[in-house]
């Protein structure tokens, strides 16, 4: 059984401090290329989803909703039309996903007290 790993908090926080160590020419079209990979090699190995890895599902939908768009392209894609350069859409990618998080946490704050 493989140990219970967040790649969202773990991996992406390394990612956020040092991008250049972990990403070159194309960030945030590598960082989707990479955790749609790590998602891939767990379902090939029949590994389930942690939590984080079903929260993160609903991001692809809630950036379509942000955004207004609805044309099938993926979040990073979405992002970067929103950009001025891959790097500041890595930037922005950040700033959204935090809000995403936090958006997510102030729902269950309210579904519990309701």
């Amino acid at each position: 059984m493989f140990p219970q790993f967040d790649i969202y908090k773990e991996i992406l926080g390394a990612i956020k401090k040092r991008p250049g160590m972990y990403l070159e020419a194309s960030p945030i079209t590598e960082l989707n290329m990479r955790l749609r990979g790590y998602s891939l090699a767990r379902r090939e190995v029949s590994v389930p989803p942690t939590e984080p890895e079903r929260e993160f599902e609903g991001f692809q939908s809630w950036i379509e909703e942000k955004y207004g768009i609805n044309s099938g392209q993926s979040w990073s894609k979405i992002i970067l039309f929103f950009s001025v350069d891959e790097h500041e859409a890595l930037q922005k990618f950040f700033e959204l996903f935090e809000e995403y998080l936090n958006r997510n946490k102030a729902l269950e704050v309210d579904e519990i007290s309701g």
